[in-house]
């Protein structure tokens, strides 16, 4: 039962919309024209315009007056008005580029556009001149869809205009090549001083081994342990790895090595400390 009745509605709301297809509409009223900015429409300022005829003599207007158009759209059975979904403005410049301008119905059911061409301006994309002005009117309840060419105008809009945000513009021509320009290395300085802060920091480790030589290496009390050798190779291997780093490796290739050397060497260190803490605990 619950199924026959959902048809039933279905039935009856296409049925209507069937019915409501099969139904002319039609424009009255219509007038147009160009006030001041303060200016009230009246008989003596707006010129009425016969369905599907056209304006005998343009319109001319600058920025600071208004565009004022009105009429109703009613049904041609019984002058009844009716509101269609889609009821536009349609502004064509000599171009081909054409503007869009949606005029909305007051509560009495007569559609009005009343705007100041400064304000309206924003929509024009930078457009100006002359223009042919075409009324649309369409809905999926109607029978017979409306473009009506009434007017042209001319219009001295402003140029400048806010422009669209780079994320909505849509372009189909290839966009320019960006060429990244990096920096320029630094200059290094002479070989001569490279050369001596070199010397410099290898006298350290030259005066050492020169007194290891001399003294001599004390192993006595190095405790028997297996750590001591990877303790040893561990910090031997930490200078060499500075070495690299002047020389080949870069930050990251350095500490990545550096991690796993420094691992070692400190586990092995911290054994080989603790062996001799015990060797002398034993012999005390």
């Amino acid at each position: 039962m619950l199924i026959v009745r959902q048809i039933s509605s279905r039935l009856g709301a296409i049925w209507a919309v069937a019915l409501a297809v099969s139904e002319d509409v039609t424009v009255n009223n219509f007038k147009v024209g160009i006030l001041a900015k303060d200016q009230q429409p009246d008989a003596e300022n707006l010129k009425t315009v016969a369905i599907f005829s056209k304006l005998s003599s343009g319109l001319t207007a600058d920025a600071s007056q208004r565009l004022y158009v009105s009429f109703n759209v009613v049904k041609k059975a019984d002058n009844a008005k009716v509101k269609p979904q889609q009821v536009f403005l349609r502004f064509v410049a000599p171009s081909g580029e054409d503007v869009v301008l949606v005029v909305n119905p007051d509560a009495n059911g007569n559609y009005i556009y009343d705007s100041v061409l400064r304000t309206a301006a924003k929509s024009f994309r930078n457009l100006s001149g002359q223009f042919k002005i075409s009324l649309l009117v369409g809905d999926v309840t109607i029978k017979n869809s409306i473009n009506w060419q009434f007017a042209d105008i001319d219009a001295a809009l402003p140029t400048a205009y806010e422009p669209t945000p780079k994320s909505q513009q849509v372009r189909y021509e290839p966009m320019e090549e960006i060429t990244h320009v990096f920096r320029q290395p630094e200059k290094r300085p002479p070989a001569l001083i490279s050369d001596l802060f070199t010397i410099i920091v290898l006298v350290p480790f030259v005066i050492l081994f020169t007194l290891w030589a001399r003294i001599g290496i004390n192993l006595q009390n190095a405790p028997a342990s297996a750590f001591v050798p990877i303790f040893h190779i561990g910090l031997a291997g930490i200078f060499g790895l500075y070495i690299l780093f002047w020389i080949q490796f870069d930050m990251f290739e350095t500490l990545k090595y550096l991690s796993v050397l420094g691992f070692l060497t400190f586990v092995a260190g911290n054994r080989v400390l603790r062996a001799i803490a015990e060797a002398k605990q034993k012999s005390e």
